[in-house]
């Protein structure tokens, strides 16, 4: 049976939910509503019993409300062997929990249970805001435990004092394991569901796509060289590549995608690599797309663990991307590679697969070409030229109808990277040359600061290559041929009135807010290289650099020594008076009513009562009795009455004490007691 005393009173129920409030909150997007009307129900029925109005739930209600949260979780979630499902489950035992809730063992156990919940938020994102929440969430939740203890310390000031000051003591020891703890693989490598909307780049193209991404300003790759940094004329990273063509619609085809059972080179050594060293090294910070694919330039080589290689030269990772993830690339051009893999037959039918009807004029132009020009570049060369002389680039190009590709070269004339790539390869294939569309992102701007390359989501670029006996793939930017300055300087320059022109607030129009946003995205930049992305080998580099030498010896002594100093700080604290900085003020205050006595020669006897002190005072000083009934009086109050007045009026009465008129006062007496 619980006893009356350890019941929980009104003010640590308050602390137990605006805990559990603040580390719910970041989920409330992300959780099934009924997770959060369930925790508002229990907590408001929890009130209910304070307040005497309703009982407990007996043994059947917490059953039956066991069995309704598992239900709502098999129904809201596809698979269980993942994050969000996990998450959940820890978040409906958390709001099941407000119906026990009984005495201060099980406040305690809710809020043990309330930082794992905290924990979870990093789960899904590691970015600054949300380290910073989770600070903040660590902050309540410790001051709600600090509150369990009642009384004075379930006041606002005291637990919210006492968190922070446990929090900031702790901080050096989260910083030496921190750097020491053997690095482990991260939570988020578990998978997540995959029904949420991704961002970037689509595993299919159709008119418009690209459009749509060129009017988002999020960041999709950061990406920093080891050496020579290419031209914008050369910053192509490539991601999909569609080979399947349905009349209208762009898609990879069998046997290219990964989730399709594709193969993909995990292998490093089957690869055969140039002797002619890579051109580019480089490291990529991808942003979440919950999708599988990379982005790198033609032909990457990887050695990150979990990334392999295609066979269209393009990089994919085994697990797919849930939060930021960074990896190393090399790349050679494919002017230094020595051996061209001659064309299967089957990749060749591929690489020339049309629908068997549809965009008759496109067909019959491209049968010409193919008879008056002798190889694959003559063709490409008049294709070019033809978008060259007459055709628009835009952000805005008209619908287009059944047959896109007849509309598109004879009508509108008027597209975006997708109508002259898609258009591109579908003349190519008629004419008989194998031809692809390639999609990623082109081009980026350079941040001189960190020294990387921000590739932005309107930076989504699709391109083609086309196959020839001679050169093998090559790539081929028809956008190219119709706006140079795409290519060279970017999307903003080659259309620049129509270039966010949708946005709420266009922060490239403003310079002030535009050097506020590239330095933010630096700090963000630093913040996952530093921290998020602090793996076993950066720990290894930190930890050879301040030792010399990573041994067992000097490891014991990197954490020893910093131990034994906070230990002797922390002893040093104590003695000096850190025990009396936590009595309250009016104590303290009294003390130093006592400490003057001692000064003028009336010290205060060991276990003295107050008042017993005071009437020695009044016959061994008697110019003190009146400041000493008063102060005495006004410390009675303020220490055992609870009185703010007293404690003020105590405070007031020791400032307007004149020590050097008392000494003067009190001297002869002694003078003459002593003779």
């Amino acid at each position: 049976m619980t006893r009356p005393d350890s019941l929980l009173p009104r003010e640590s129920l308050l602390w137990i939910f605006a805990a559990q409030f603040t580390v719910l909150l970041p989920h409330f997007t992300r959780l099934p509503l009924w997770i959060i009307f369930g925790w508002a129900l229990a907590v408001l029925w929890r009130v209910e019993v304070y307040r005497g109005r309703r009982e407990f739930p007996g043994r059947l209600v917490k059953l039956l409300a066991v069995s309704v949260a598992l239900l709502g979780l098999v129904l809201s979630y596809r698979r269980w062997f993942a994050l969000e499902p996990m998450v959940a489950l820890l978040a409906v035992s958390f709001a099941l929990k407000n119906l026990e809730l009984l005495s201060r063992r099980d406040a305690f156990l809710s809020l043990l249970l309330a930082y794992f919940v905290a924990a979870t938020l990093f789960v899904f994102e590691q970015t600054i805001p949300y380290a910073l929440y989770g600070v903040l969430a660590a902050v309540v939740v410790t001051a709600a435990l600090s509150a369990q203890l009642g009384g004075f310390s379930a006041r606002p000031r005291r637990a919210l004092g006492l968190s922070l000051r446990l929090l900031a003591q702790s901080a050096p020891l989260m910083l030496l394991l921190f750097m020491v703890i053997p690095r482990l693989g991260p939570l988020w490598a578990v998978p997540q569901n995959s029904g949420g909307a991704s961002t970037g780049i689509s595993d299919s193209m159709t008119p418009g796509d690209f459009t749509r991404l060129s009017k988002s300003d999020q960041p999709a790759l950061r990406i920093a060289f080891d050496g020579p940094v290419p031209a914008p004329e050369q910053r192509y990273w490539r991601g999909l590549v569609y080979s399947h063509f349905d009349g209208r619609r762009w898609s990879q085809g069998f046997g290219v995608d990964p989730r399709e059972g594709a193969p993909v080179s995990w292998r490093k050594t089957e690869n055969p690599l140039p002797e002619v060293g890579p051109r580019y090294r480089y490291r990529v910070i991808q942003e979440p797309t919950r999708n599988q694919w990379l982005f790198a330039m033609a032909r990457p080589h990887s050695e990150t663990r979990g990334v392999g290689e295609t066979r269209d030269d393009r990089l994919v990772r085994s697990v797919p991307v849930y939060s930021r993830f960074a990896y190393d690339v090399r790349s050679w051009p494919r002017s230094s590679l020595v051996q061209r893999p001659e064309l299967g037959d089957f990749e060749r039918r591929r690489n020339l697969q049309l629908p068997a009807e549809g965009n008759p004029r496109a067909r019959a132009w491209a049968q010409n070409l193919a008879q008056e020009h002798q190889d694959g570049a003559a063709i490409s060369a008049a294709v070019l030229e033809f978008f060259h002389r007459r055709f628009t680039y835009t952000l805005k190009p008209p619908a287009l109808g059944q047959d896109s590709v007849d509309e598109f070269l004879f009508g509108s004339q008027q597209g975006f990277c997708e109508h002259f790539a898609g258009s591109y390869v579908f003349m190519m294939r008629a004419a008989g040359v194998p031809a692809r569309v390639v999609a990623g992102y082109q081009g980026g701007e350079w941040v001189d600061q960190e020294e990387y390359l921000l590739v932005r989501q309107y930076d989504a670029h699709a391109w083609a290559e086309i196959w020839t006996p001679s050169r093998g793939w090559q790539r081929v930017d028809p956008t190219a041929a119709v706006s140079p300055e795409r290519i060279r300087d970017g999307l903003q320059s080659a259309a620049a009135e129509e270039f966010m022109e949708d946005s709420l607030l266009p922060l490239h129009r403003f310079s002030l807010l535009n050097r506020l946003r590239l330095q933010w995205d630096m700090i963000n930049y630093r913040w996952y290289q530093t921290v998020v992305s602090f793996d076993s080998d950066s720990q290894q580099n930190l930890l050879k650099r301040l030792l010399g030498e990573v041994s067992p010896l000097r490891l014991a002594a990197f954490l020893l020594i910093p131990a034994a100093i906070g230990l002797c700080l922390l002893l040093l604290w104590l003695w000096w008076g850190g025990r009396g900085q936590q009595l309250p003020r009016a104590q303290r205050l009294y003390l130093k009513f006592c400490r003057r006595m001692a000064g003028v020669g009336v010290p205060r006897r060991s276990g003295e009562a107050p008042r017993d002190y005071a009437r020695r005072i009044a016959t061994e000083a008697p110019r003190l009795a009146a400041m000493a009934s008063a102060v005495t009086a006004a410390y009675e109050r303020a220490a055992y009455a609870d009185d703010p007045s007293a404690e003020r009026q105590l405070g007031r009465l020791l400032r307007q004490w004149r020590l050097g008129a008392m000494l003067a006062n009190v001297a002869p007496r002694r003078h003459q007691a002593q003779a």
